[in-house]
C-alpha cells in the first residue's frame, strides 16, 4: 500500500506521559500508552493524582476505600507490561489540576507525547476550558485524546489536512501530519484516509464582476488536486481521500465515522493546522463528537 522509502522510517515517540484514571477501571489512557510503548520500545510515565475521596458512599462506610481505588487494576496493568519489556514509571502527586501536573512534569524531563482520556464534556460544561483545551493551548507536544474504542486490526487512520496556505511552515506541518501517520499505520496495522475540506469563494457580494473569478466546479477540483498531490508518494487508493465543502467541525466528525476512523490525526496550533482555533469552542465541537483517538500534532516540533 505505502512507497518502500518510508518503511525504515521509525516513530519518534520515546518517552510517553499519561494520567491514571481516578474515576475508571478502563484506564483508556494507560492501557493505550502501554499498548503504544510495547510496539515502539517507549518508556511510559504516569501520574497518580491523589485527590481527597469525594464519594459519599465511601464517607458513610459503607464501602471501603480501596474499592474505589484504581491502583488495583493498574497494578495488574503495569505487571502485565513489565513482563512484556515496558519500561514504567509512576509517579504520585497530590490535589493538583491534570492539566497543571502534564505541563509541569513534561518541563521537568524530556516527553514527546502526552496521552490522555476524552473526558466528552457537555457544552454546559464549557463555560471554563476543558484540560484538553488546556493542553492544546499550552503543550508544544503531540497529544493523544483517547476513548474506549479499541484500536482494531486493519483498521484506518483518518488525517486531516489543510492545503490552502502554502507557506514552508504550513507545509512543514502537514508533512510532519504525513510522515507520523505513515509510521503509525504500520505500528497500528492500520491504512490511511486523507480528508480536506474547503469554503467555496462567494461572489455574490461583489460589487464589480471579475473575469478572474472561479466557477464552483473550479474551486473545487484545485482543492482535489492539491489534495492528489499531497497523497502521491503514500500510493493511497483515491476512495481514501475524502474532499468535502464545509466547516471543520462538521465535515471531519462526519467523515471519521463514514470511515471508521480508529485515529484521528490533526494538526492544531495557533494559526497553522486544519483547525487554527484548536482551543475552545472548537476544539471542544470535534472532540466531543468524535468516537475514534485523536492526535494533535503542534507545528512547534517540526
Amino acid at each position: 500500500m505505502q512507497s518502500n522509502k518510508w518503511t525504515t522510517l521509525m516513530i519518534a515517540y520515546h518517552n510517553t506521559l499519561t494520567l491514571i484514571d481516578n474515576d475508571s477501571a478502563a484506564q483508556e489512557a494507560l492501557n493505550k500508552a502501554l499498548q503504544l510503548a510495547r510496539k515502539t520500545k517507549a518508556k511510559v510515565t504516569a501520574l497518580k493524582i491523589n485527590r481527597p475521596n469525594n464519594n459519599l458512599l465511601s464517607r458513610l462506610g459503607l464501602i471501603p476505600e480501596n474499592a474505589l481505588d484504581p491502583m488495583l487494576f493498574v497494578k495488574k496493568l503495569i505487571n502485565q507490561y513489565q513482563r512484556q519489556g515496558v519500561e514504567i514509571e509512576v509517579k504520585q502527586l497530590n490535589n493538583v489540576k491534570d492539566h497543571i501536573a502534564l505541563i509541569d512534569e513534561s518541563t521537568r524531563r524530556h516527553y514527546d507525547l502526552i496521552i490522555i482520556n476524552n473526558q466528552h464534556h457537555s457544552l454546559l460544561k464549557e463555560v471554563m476550558p476543558s484540560r484538553e483545551s488546556h493542553l492544546l493551548r499550552d503543550s508544544a507536544l503531540p497529544i493523544m485524546i483517547v476513548g474506549n474504542k479499541h484500536w482494531q486490526p486493519h483498521g484506518h487512520i483518518l488525517t486531516a489536512l489543510e492545503t490552502t496556505e502554502s507557506n514552508f511552515e504550513h507545509n512543514q506541518l502537514n508533512q510532519s501530519l504525513l510522515d507520523d501517520t505513515q509510521q503509525l499505520s504500520r505500528l497500528l496495522n492500520s491504512d490511511i484516509h486523507l480528508v480536506n475540506c474547503y469554503q467555496l469563494e462567494n461572489w455574490s457580494m461583489a460589487v464589480t464582476a471579475d473575469s478572474h473569478h472561479r466557477s464552483d466546479e473550479e474551486q473545487k477540483q484545485q482543492h482535489w488536486q492539491r489534495l492528489l498531490d499531497k497523497a502521491k508518494h503514500y500510493q493511497l487508493k483515491r476512495e481514501h481521500l475524502h474532499l468535502e465543502q464545509g466547516l471543520p467541525d462538521h465535515v471531519i466528525p462526519n467523515v471519521a465515522h463514514k470511515c471508521n476512523a480508529n485515529l484521528l490525526v490533526i494538526g492544531a496550533g495557533e494559526h497553522h493546522g486544519l483547525i487554527s482555533e484548536l482551543k475552545g469552542h472548537t476544539s471542544a465541537v470535534i472532540i466531543d463528537q468524535l468516537k475514534c483517538d485523536i492526535l494533535a500534532i503542534k507545528p512547534q516540533l517540526h
